[in-house]
């Protein structure tokens, strides 16, 4: 007669299965391809009821409504359609003007046409239409997006290459705004999943991993200047748009 294994072995082989994965520098090609998925894909199954609910006490219910919002842009195409039509309808062309050029000497001077050739410069390695276009429709589906611009130069010919990267979009969250844009804190909790590699991030986020887990007190303050934006609370830690931490609120 076969030996059937008991409901507490069989927990065994799945608690050792899960402290292996948990090991430090497990990686494997599945477990990067799930991390993927989950960056900004968590969807949720709604129901008239789950919707009415949300949409009642809608500050409170961004996940659950951001959930239902993917559910529906996969299994239902009049949405889908109609998502994509609002995105497709910008053109995102740029028009490039200076703010103080006012006379036909400062045109021509040396000043100005050295600015000139870093914004074209920028702009040759920085596809702002693709870039853009991915902000705008992942705005449109979530209310808040969140994206760490980055500088890089391999695989461009020795030339700097800027992206907007994006962020696990569930481990970050609003938490102060100044003159040009939204400030918002990193759960550095999202490092210590199996299978995320830290070094894949800007690396700046590997000091605010380190500091979070070595500070020994809670020293989080919102009106920290953006170069002093080194406090954190639990593993909630705070990042700046100076190291390139960028979020996008309708």
């Amino acid at each position: 007669m076969e030996e059937k294994l008991s409901r507490n072995e069989i927990q065994d082989v799945v608690d050792f299965a899960a402290g292996i994965l948990a090991a430090d520098n497990f990686y494997s090609p599945w477990l990067s391809n799930q991390l993927l998925q989950n960056l900004n894909n968590n969807p949720r199954l709604p129901t008239a009821d789950a919707v009415k609910k949300a949409l009642t006490d809608y500050k409170n219910s961004g996940a659950n409504l951001q959930g239902y919002v993917e559910f529906a842009n996969a299994f239902d195409m009049i949405f889908r359609r109609t998502l994509y039509s609002y995105a497709n309808s910008l053109s995102f062309d740029l028009q490039v003007t200076c703010k103080n050029a006012y006379t036909k000497a400062d045109y021509e001077s040396e000043e100005y046409a050295k600015d000139k050739q870093i914004v074209d410069n920028f702009l040759t390695n920085f596809d702002y239409k693709k870039e853009f276009y991915n902000v705008l429709l992942n705005v449109l589906k979530r209310d808040t997006y969140f994206t760490w611009f980055r500088k890089n130069k391999s695989g461009n010919r020795g030339k700097m290459k800027y992206v907007l990267q994006i962020m696990p979009q569930d481990y970050c969250m609003l938490t102060g705004y100044f003159e040009k844009g939204l400030l918002w804190s990193f759960n550095v909790l999202y490092f210590m999943q199996p299978g995320v590699d830290i070094d894949g991030f800007d690396p700046s986020l590997k000091e605010t991993y380190l500091r979070a887990l070595d500070e020994s007190q809670m020293n989080y303050r919102p009106s920290a200047p953006l170069d002093k934006r080194t406090g954190s609370y639990a593993l909630w830690a705070d990042v700046s748009p100076i190291n390139g931490a960028w979020a996008k609120f309708t």
